[in-house]
C-alpha cells in the first residue's frame, strides 16, 4: 500500500503544491491538498461500482461539492496575507477613480473561484453518469434487445473513461485549490 501511495503523495507535492503555493509555504497545506485529492478520487471510484451500497457518486451531489469548495474558500481567505487583501481592496496600478468599481469586482472574484470549483466537479462527474444512463436507455427507447450489445459496448467504454475522469477531477480540484491558496499566500517583491 505504501509503495502505491508514495508516488501519488510525491506527485501531489511536486506537481501541484510546490509549483502553485511555493517552496516555502507548501508544507502547511499538504495535509489539506492530500485529503481532498484522495477523498475525491476514492469517492469517484466508489461511485463507479454499480451495486449497493456504492453506485451513487458523492461528488455528483451539488451540496457535497459546495462543502468542498467552501472549505477551500475558508482556507484561502484565512491564510490570505496583506498583499492578497491589499490587491482586493487597493488594486495596484489602477487609478483611484476606478476603486469603487474594482473593489466589488475583486470581492465578487473571491466568490466566483470556489463557485467555479463547485460547478466544475459536479458537472463533470454528473455528465458521465448521464451519458451512461442515456446509453442504457437506448434499449428502452428502441424497444428491442438487439441494440443492447451496442449500448453495452458504449457503456463499457464510458465506464472505463469514467475511471480516468475520476482521477482527473480529483487532480483538477486539488490543482485549482492549490492555485487559489498560492495566490492568497504569495509574497510579492516590493522594489
Amino acid at each position: 500500500l505504501a509503495g502505491f501511495l508514495e508516488p501519488l503523495v510525491i506527485f501531489v507535492r511536486d506537481e501541484i503544491a510546490v509549483p502553485n503555493i511555493g517552496e516555502k509555504k507548501y508544507a502547511k497545506f499538504m495535509p489539506y491538498l492530500l485529503t481532498i485529492f484522495f477523498f475525491i478520487w476514492i469517492n469517484n471510484m466508489f461511485g463507479l461500482i454499480p451495486f449497493f451500497p456504492f453506485s451513487s457518486n458523492l461528488t455528483g451531489n451539488i451540496y457535497f461539492t459546495f462543502v468542498l469548495s467552501f472549505i477551500t474558500f475558508i482556507v484561502t481567505t484565512v491564510n490570505g496575507n496583506k498583499d492578497y487583501w491589499g490587491h482586493i481592496f487597493n488594486t495596484p496600478g489602477v487609478p483611484v477613480w476606478l476603486a469603487p468599481i474594482m473593489i466589488p469586482v475583486e470581492i465578487i472574484g473571491m466568490f466566483t473561484k470556489p463557485f467555479a470549483l463547485m460547478i466544475r466537479l459536479f458537472a463533470n462527474i454528473t455528465a458521465g453518469h448521464i451519458i451512461i444512463l442515456s446509453l442504457i436507455s437506448l434499449i428502452y427507447i428502441f424497444k428491442t434487445t438487439w441494440i443492447s450489445p451496442v449500448s453495452g459496448a458504449f457503456v463499457l467504454f464510458m465506464s472505463v473513461l469514467e475511471l480516468l475522469v475520476a482521477a482527473l477531477q480529483a487532480y483538477v480540484f486539488t490543482l485549482l485549490s492549490a492555485l487559489f491558496i498560492g495566490q492568497a499566500v504569495e509574497e510579492h517583491d516590493h522594489h
